[in-house]
Formats: structure tokens, C-alpha cells, sequence
């Protein structure tokens, strides 16, 4: 059974862990567990408090197969070189790292970025937030998710990408099921009419 760990800071973004976490769990079978920095519950943007199964320093790269940093306005002034080391470990055992919006910041400090495409909230945000950090030169400017190998970086606005993207790595042998959700999604999207 597929191991996920959710790391949630304070005011995480619950648009962006809602559609992977439950379509990891729902169609996948995953078994979903959330660290929080110590440990205690976090409370979402939209006031939904998560209780936590762990602390971050309680989490080794062996303790599940995808670790899912979650966008939180706390990721910019968040500097722990245990953190970082534990997702370049995962990174290193080929486990799969998502990091969406702000938590972009936390990959770019550690490292994950060096020699793999990647985005943000946009070059310049990012450079902001981690000044000179490894691996600038591989930044991609889209809306959308960008996976390089077992990375996966997603700009605030691509929950939906991110979900797939983070899917498509989990059960490779699931896309058509994967390609019919992200259509379902877009459809929505298709049919809006902003005038």
C-alpha cells in the first residue's frame, strides 16, 4: 500500500491538499498521514483544523513512498536544515516529493532543485525567497505543474496539475483513470465564461 506523508504548516492551503490527498486515498488506496512542524494540529486558511499523526523531526525517508509539502505563508521564513535534509533523502531513495506554492521555497533551499526543471510562483518570487539557490537556470515559467524524475513543483494556481502529476508518478499504470479525472476538472474550467 502506497505511504503518504503531508507536511502542513500553519494556514495551509486546503485547495491544494484537498484534490491529491483524496484522490490518493479514495482512488489509490493510499494511507494518508500528516507531520506538522510540532507536531501539534494546523489549522487551514479556511479554518479547517488538521490534527497531526507526527512532528516533521519524527519523519525518516523510509516512512512512506511520496512526501507532499503543502503551500503555507509560514514556508518563506521556514529554515530547517533537518527538513531539507530529510527530502533530499527521499529525493536520494527515489520516494516521490511534491512541493506546490510557497512550499517551493523549502525545495529550493534544499537542494532538489539542482539540475531539474522546475517552477514556482514565479522566477522572481522564488529567487526572492531563497536568493542564489541551486538549479535557477532549470526555472520553467508555466501555470501548470512540472515533474522532473520524482520531483514535482507546482505554482499556487495548479492544484489541479499537481494532483495529477503527483498521481501519474504513483500509479503509472492508472492514466487513463488519472487523464479522465483531469478532464472532469477541466471541463469546469472550459465551460466558465469570465466576461
Amino acid at each position: 500500500m502506497t505511504k503518504v506523508v503531508a507536511f502542513f504548516q500553519p494556514g495551509w492551503a486546503d485547495w491544494e491538499a484537498g484534490s491529491v490527498l483524496a484522490l490518493l486515498r479514495e482512488y489509490f488506496g493510499a494511507t494518508i498521514s500528516i507531520a506538522t512542524p510540532d507536531g501539534g494540529p494546523q489549522t487551514s486558511i479556511g479554518r479547517v483544523r488538521a490534527a497531526a499523526d507526527a512532528a516533521f523531526a519524527d519523519i525518516g525517508p523510509s516512512d512512506a513512498d511520496i512526501f507532499l509539502a503543502i503551500c503555507s505563508a509560514a514556508w518563506p521564513a521556514f529554515h530547517d536544515e533537518a527538513f531539507f535534509a530529510l527530502i533530499r533523502e527521499a529525493i536520494a531513495a527515489d520516494k516521490i516529493v511534491g512541493a506546490i506554492c510557497a512550499a517551493t521555497v523549502a525545495a529550493a533551499r534544499a537542494g532538489l532543485f539542482e539540475g531539474r526543471a522546475h517552477t514556482s510562483n514565479g522566477q522572481g518570487w522564488l529567487i526572492g525567497h531563497a536568493p542564489g539557490y541551486a538549479g535557477i537556470d532549470g526555472y520553467v515559467d508555466t501555470r501548470r505543474a512540472v515533474t522532473d524524475g520524482r520531483l514535482v513543483s507546482a505554482p499556487g494556481s495548479a492544484p489541479g496539475t499537481f494532483a495529477s502529476a503527483i498521481l501519474r508518478l504513483a500509479a503509472p499504470g492508472q492514466a487513463a483513470a488519472i487523464d479522465a479525472n483531469a478532464a472532469m476538472m477541466a471541463r469546469e474550467w472550459a465551460a466558465l465564461s469570465i466576461g
